[in-house]
């Protein structure tokens, strides 16, 4: 079948599902879900973007953009409502929140990338599709209160030796990499031929594999370093919102049974034991006493402990958006505190206080630590900053739900490759893990099922230094210059032709 662009391309498609406006779009959503989260492969997001890039060539005008931003929207909200579970509230408001902003996040990348194709033609489209992807992921994790959600690169987590790439220039390498494929899959779709494309197939596979064998390569080497075992200490504690009474006995309870688990592990031969996050609340009264109770034990155990808890703020110093502090002491093995840290991200409507002090390393006589909370680490910014102080190890409480199990863990696992350094995720309500320097799995247990909630990880106290680490954001800088030339190009051409058909 023959059909003819408004924009003068030809366009040849057989007789098949994906020649029509709908199909197109259900093709795009379907894969959307394949692609991600829970029930998903990763394999399916190398051409997930191809039929909405298909559609944004093919179809055009107000009516078919409204379809395309409404398609967007629903794929990304169904796709991260599949880890939704209980609590609800919570999982579900994220998955919203988080959905509608990938949506017209990608909803923004098509138009742009349509614009740029119909004006400065086929070639500055493939240039501009992986440069317009880097450059609103870069955006948004960098600048924006969403991090690195809805990240192609996220799509292959369990992919190892494809995420060493980000080893050398950060998540937005896997990106690229991603969009690169899926654009030229697509312009061989709507060129209907291969004719004129064997030598940018040909640069794609020789850059691809030669990413896989670098993370073969990569994963083929010993991690250096002293190694410690370090202990996590997962709790049933969820907050909604509201606060039990931090004198209440059941919280008591909880606070006795830390700090019994956290002396049995340090007597199994735990260096540092790292609590999830909020694993337990008090009042500002109440805390002074409880972190005297907690250097006495890590003094008589020779065990620093990183104890996550919230602090609930008195009445006066509530505002509507604010009531409690997440945060986490971390008490040194001779009962010093070495550091007070307060969550640097708060989601947005966790309704706790950010903390503004500089990111720091705890120099310990094993090694230089440092650590974040949770959703903190969804933001390359914190795992750049840490490496560069130089970081052997970051221990980061997390918190999450039952849909999440895995994925907010690994997730993770991205900065440490970033930092090349070894990182512990101590997770309430999901998964925890420890990870090596390359991102490798030493340790993981599930906060569900019978188990003690107790995991324990021996891990390399070396930083292993990366390209990234030195040079930081470059490749999102090149595709934003790459980016300005194309748009640049394409409202010269379009100026143009203006000219040529008034005169």
């Amino acid at each position: 079948m023959k059909n003819k662009n408004n924009s003068g391309t030809d366009l040849y498609l057989n007789h098949s599902i994906i020649s029509g406006r709908l199909a197109l779009l259900l093709i795009g959503i379907v894969l959307m879900l394949l692609s991600d989260m829970r029930g998903s492969a990763g394999v399916f997001a190398w051409i997930m973007t191809v039929p909405f890039l298909i559609y944004s060539v093919l179809y055009r005008g107000f009516k078919n953009h409204l379809w395309l931003l409404l398609s967007l929207l629903l794929g990304s909200v169904l796709t991260l409502m599949k880890a939704s579970s209980d609590p609800f509230f919570i999982s579900i408001g994220f998955s919203i929140m988080s959905g509608i902003v990938i949506g017209l996040r990608y909803f923004l990348v098509f138009l742009i990338w349509g614009y740029i194709r119909r004006r400065a033609g086929d070639l500055a489209g493939m240039i501009a599709f992986p440069s317009v992807i880097v450059c609103f992921e870069y955006l948004q994790a960098f600048y924006l209160p969403f991090g690195d959600w809805g990240s192609l690169a996220n799509t292959q987590l369990y992919n190892l030796p494809l995420l060493q790439t980000a080893s050398l220039v950060g998540f937005l390498g896997i990106s690229a990499l991603i969009a690169w494929a899926a654009v030229l899959i697509a312009s061989i779709m709507l060129a209907g031929s291969l004719a004129g494309r064997k030598v940018q197939l040909s640069a794609f596979a020789v850059v691809f594999i030669v990413l896989l064998v670098y993370g073969d390569l990569r994963l083929d080497r010993v991690p250096e370093g002293k190694h410690i075992n370090v202990a996590g200490i997962m709790v049933n504690n969820q907050f909604s919102g509201e606060f039990p009474d931090p004198d209440d006995p059941a919280v008591l309870a909880m606070n006795k049974s830390l700090l019994e688990k956290t002396a049995r592990v340090a007597d199994q031969g735990a260096a540092v034991v790292v609590w999830g996050e909020g694993s337990t609340m008090m009042s500002e009264q109440g805390e002074p006493v409880f972190l005297k109770k907690l250097s006495a034990l890590a003094r008589e155990n020779n065990v620093s402990i990183v104890a996550a808890y919230a602090v609930l703020l008195k009445k006066k110093e509530q505002t509507p958006a604010v009531h409690f502090l997440n945060k986490f002491t971390w008490i040194l093995n001779n009962g010093e505190i070495g550091e007070t840290y307060l969550k640097h991200h708060p989601v947005i409507g966790e309704g706790s206080r950010p903390g503004v002090k500089p990111l720091k390393l705890v120099h310990t006589e094993y090694g230089n630590m440092a650590g974040a909370i949770c959703y903190d680490y969804d933001f390359p910014e914190m795992a750049l900053t840490h490496s560069r102080l130089g970081a052997d190890l970051v221990l980061i409480p997390g918190m999450d739900w039952r849909g999440m199990l895995k994925r907010h863990t690994l997730m993770a696992r991205i900065r440490a490759i970033e930092g090349g350094f070894s990182l512990f995720r101590s997770a309430n309500g999901a998964t925890s893990m420890g990870f090596d320097n390359l991102g490798q799995i030493r340790a993981s247990m599930s906060d569900f099922g019978d188990n003690d909630k107790v995991l324990l990880a021996s891990l390399p106290l070396k930083q292993n230094p990366t390209l990234y680490s030195r040079t930081g954001n470059v490749l999102a800088y090149l595709a934003i210059a790459a980016l300005l030339v194309t748009v640049i190009l394409s409202v010269r051409n379009h100026c143009r032709r203006k000219q040529e058909l008034s005169e």
